[in-house]
C-alpha cells in the first residue's frame, strides 16, 4: 500500500470516490497514522464506521480490475528477450559446427584461433631471426678478438726474432706451387712459445677441432722478400672454404664466403694488427686462390 506524505487531503481530490467532507477529513487522519485504525485512539461509533468505510473503499481501489495485457504484446516481448539471450549465448559458446569429432576426442576449428596462431607464429619468427642475428654478430666479434690476439702474438714473435715470422712447410700444397715447397704461418709455434693461447687459434663459428683460421701461404723465396719488406697485407682470415676442392683440382667459386659466419662474410687480420670484415677479395686479389698473375704479392690463405 502506498504511503501518503501527510499533507491535508482536499475534497476535490476524492470527489470521484463519493467521499463527503467528513470522509475526506477521516482519510486525512488515517494517512497521518499510516492507515492503522487502532492508531486513531478512541473513536465514536460514527467515526469508527466512517474510518472503516474509508479503508474498505481504499481496499476496493487496490483490487480494481485491470484489463489483461495483449497476448500479441506478451509474445513479442518474450521473443525479443529470447533473441537477446540467444545472441549472448552464441558469443560465449563454441557451437558444434566448430567442433569435429575425432577418435581420441574433439578438434576445435575456429577462425579466430587460426588468426591468433598465425600472429603468434610471425612474432616468434621475428624473435628467432633477431636472436640468430645477435648470436651471429656475437660469434663474429669473438672471432675478431681471437684474431687480434694472434696478431699480437705474431708482432711479439717478430720483435723477439729480428723481424722473422714463424713459418712451416705446407707440403700438401706443393703441387700448386709448381713443385716448390710453400711455407705457411706456423700458428702452433705461437702457442708452444707462449705468444698466444690455444683457444685464440679458433673461431667460435667454426666449431671443429682443427684451427678455424687460414694463414698466409707463400713460396719460401717470396716469404723472404715479404719479411725483408715488412709487409704481408693479410696475415690470416676465417677458414678457406674451397681449399680442399683446389687441392683435388675441382672447379670452385673463388668468392665463396667462409662457412664460419655465413652471409656475414669473413674476418681478416691485416698486417697492421687491425681486423676487418669483408669479401674474399682485396682489390683484384682473390684471397682463397693463387691468381697466377705477376704481382709482387699474391695473397693465398690456407690451413
Amino acid at each position: 500500500m502506498a504511503k501518503f506524505t501527510g499533507r491535508a487531503v482536499t475534497m476535490t481530490e476524492f470527489e470521484h470516490l463519493g467521499f463527503s467532507e467528513e470522509d475526506a477529513l477521516m482519510l486525512d487522519r488515517l494517512s497521518e497514522v499510516g492507515f492503522e485504525l487502532s492508531a486513531l485512539g478512541e473513536l465514536t461509533d460514527e467515526e469508527q464506521q466512517r474510518a472503516t468505510a474509508v479503508l474498505q473503499t481504499l481496499g476496493l481501489l487496490n483490487a480494481y480490475p485491470v484489463d489483461d495485457a495483449s497476448d500479441t504484446l506478451i509474445d513479442a516481448t518474450l521473443a525479443r528477450i529470447n533473441q537477446y539471450d540467444a545472441k549472448q549465448a552464441e558469443r560465449m559458446t563454441i557451437t558444434t559446427n566448430d567442433i569435429e569429432p575425432l577418435t581420441g576426442g574433439f578438434r576445435i576449428r575456429i577462425p579466430d584461433f587460426v588468426s591468433v596462431a598465425a600472429v603468434l607464429l610471425i612474432v616468434a619468427s621475428v624473435f628467432i631471426m633477431v636472436g640468430r642475428n645477435a648470436r651471429a654478430r656475437s660469434i663474429s666479434n669473438q672471432c675478431a678478438q681471437n684474431m687480434a690476439m694472434v696478431g699480437q702474438g705474431l708482432f711479439n714473435f717478430a720483435q723477439d726474432h729480428n723481424g722473422a715470422m714463424p713459418t712451416e712447410e705446407a707440403s700438401n700444397l706443393a703441387s700448386m706451387f709448381s713443385g716448390f715447397m710453400p711455407h705457411r704461418t706456423d700458428e702452433d709455434a705461437l702457442v708452444n712459445l707462449g705468444y698466444c693461447d690455444q683457444n685464440h687459434l679458433n673461431c667460435p663459428g667454426h666449431g671443429g677441432e682443427e684451427s678455424g683460421f687460414s694463414y698466409q701461404t707463400q713460396s719460401k723465396e717470396l716469404w723472404d722478400n715479404l719479411q725483408k719488406r715488412g709487409r704481408v697485407i693479410i696475415l690470416l682470415s676465417d677458414r678457406n672454404p674451397i681449399l680442399n676442392k683446389l687441392i683435388e683440382g675441382e672447379q670452385c667459386d673463388p668468392l665463396t664466403p667462409s662457412q664460419n659466419h655465413g652471409s656475414l662474410g669473413q674476418n681478416q687480420l691485416q698486417d697492421d694488427g687491425s681486423t676487418r670484415q669483408g669479401p674474399p677479395i682485396i682489390g683484384e686479389d682473390r684471397i682463397w686462390i693463387l691468381d697466377g698473375q705477376n704481382r709482387s704479392i699474391d695473397i693465398f690463405l690456407t690451413h
